[in-house]
């Protein structure tokens, strides 16, 4: 009602349709999303193309990426609709994998992990950096996070947290066995490749939600992506590390 009576045309629908989110971003001005930090992150990825905005409204616990709640939001809306935000910019990964698999390719706000899923045993897991032979970790998985992802997985592994519109990337071993247990920070640029070398299957996941088995030999690669995902921010710069002290406290 707020969005109508200030002359602004709006739809609503299910933010875990991809087809509607690909449908409605390019004609749209900007995306509103409410839900948890999930649901933001799939819209972001079905948005991130198309380069629409989007703004966050927490409707989950811990909610990184959202900025207000639905109560702060009515006091927002003319702000929204006068366009006085900004954009934040976040780096995202080009996620690609060799050998037959479900998908091929996919696009990662969060972070990309080979794990060993449902098996109760470490994987091997070969990483390289820039082609060059890095370290085969023996680990419960490995991880390639972005900023957005530094909040989220890997900082529940124990890595540390960048700031959002670092272009950075974090690789950070699971529970590793006799390695380097912390994170590594790599530049922006650097081409991560993990094989595993494990006798027995694996699981890549995206983000938490797009998974696929992973057989021995079988290789991902990660780049950070030419796409970004573009977050409307109507509070000051600083308002990320107000919210890291507030919900990490």
């Amino acid at each position: 009602m707020e969005l109508h009576r200030h002359g602004v045309s709006s739809t609503v629908g299910n933010a875990w349709d991809p087809d509607l989110v690909a449908e409605v971003g390019p004609i749209s001005d900007l995306l509103v999303a409410l839900g948890g930090d999930g649901t933001i992150i799939q819209v972001a990825r079905t948005a991130a193309p198309v380069g629409v905005p989007l703004l966050g409204i927490n409707l989950g616990r811990v909610g990184f990426l959202a900025e207000l709640t639905p109560e702060s939001l009515r006091n927002q809306v003319a702000c929204i609709v006068e366009e006085r935000f900004w954009i934040e910019e976040r780096t995202m990964l080009d996620v690609r994998l060799q050998g037959t698999h479900a998908w091929d390719s996919a696009l990662s706000l969060n972070e990309v992990s080979v794990a060993r899923g449902a098996s109760p045993r470490a994987v091997h897991v070969r990483t390289c950096l820039g082609g060059e032979d890095f370290m085969t970790y023996t680990a419960d998985g490995v991880l390639v996070s972005t900023a957005t992802g530094s909040t989220a997985y890997s900082l529940a592994a124990g890595g540390p947290i960048l700031y959002p519109e670092s272009r950075d990337l974090l690789l950070t071993p699971v529970a590793p066995h006799l390695h380097i247990g912390r994170s590594v920070i790599l530049s922006g640029d650097t081409h991560v490749c993990l094989t595993l070398d494990s006798d027995r299957p694996a699981v890549v996941t995206i983000d938490g939600t797009q998974e696929t088995g992973l057989e021995p030999g079988h290789m991902v690669e990660v780049v950070r992506s030419e796409t970004v995902a573009r977050f409307a921010r109507v509070a000051p710069r600083r308002y990320f590390y107000t919210a890291i002290a507030d919900r990490l406290r």
